[in-house]
């Protein structure tokens, strides 16, 4: 119930505000996430999907604000100890909230036009643990809401954006990441 408080503020707040009226464009994009340090022995690669707002505001001319939220599920991977296997797997969930900017270089009505960014906000992760023989079906174990940080590098390819990304948090996880960027605000 926590959980569902705090993602239904942030939308409240995002939906709300006056920088609404001020979004230049949303994208819809997805991608492949490779879990790394300790987080990569208990989650596999994970994949996803999420929705990005951009909002300008005047006088940041190569400046962008973004708001995004997604959904990643990471692949099943067994946990085992000293080469002993329990025959049990893990498979994990995170719920990314974040918002932060993109400085894009180049002119504005340039094709291609690389970008560094980053961004701050929540993830919220969950963890179910299935048996190698459905024994006891799926059961959900533990979820946890982490403060992350988001820096990304990528190039904007007219309505393509292309990029990577470093999301550390407690389980830290690199991606790659693809979204097709819509207009819907005047410029």
């Amino acid at each position: 119930m926590k959980r569902f408080t705090m993602v239904a503020c942030l939308a409240i707040v995002l939906f709300t505000s006056s920088a609404f009226a001020q979004i230049r464009a949303l994208s819809v994009g997805g991608g492949v996430d490779l879990p790394t340090g300790t987080f990569g022995n208990f989650a596999g690669t994970g994949f996803g999907a999420n929705v990005r707002a951009f909002y300008e505001h005047e006088g940041l001319d190569n400046i962008l604000l973004t708001g995004s939220i997604g959904f990643y599920s990471f692949g099943a991977k067994e946990y085992g100890f000293f080469g002993l296997t329990s025959g049990l797997e893990y498979k994990w969930t995170v719920l990314p909230i974040t918002s932060g900017g993109r400085y894009y270089f180049g002119e504005q009505d340039a094709k291609t036009r690389p970008f560094v960014g980053g961004e701050v906000g929540i993830h919220i992760f969950s963890v179910s643990l299935q048996g190698e023989d459905n024994t006891f079906g799926e059961t959900a174990l533990a979820g946890s809401t982490e403060f992350a940080l988001v820096p990304m590098v990528g190039v904007q390819l007219g309505a393509l954006d292309l990029y990577a990304e470093y999301s550390l948090s407690e389980f830290n996880y690199f991606g790659f990441k693809g979204a097709f960027k819509f207009s819907v605000g005047k410029k």
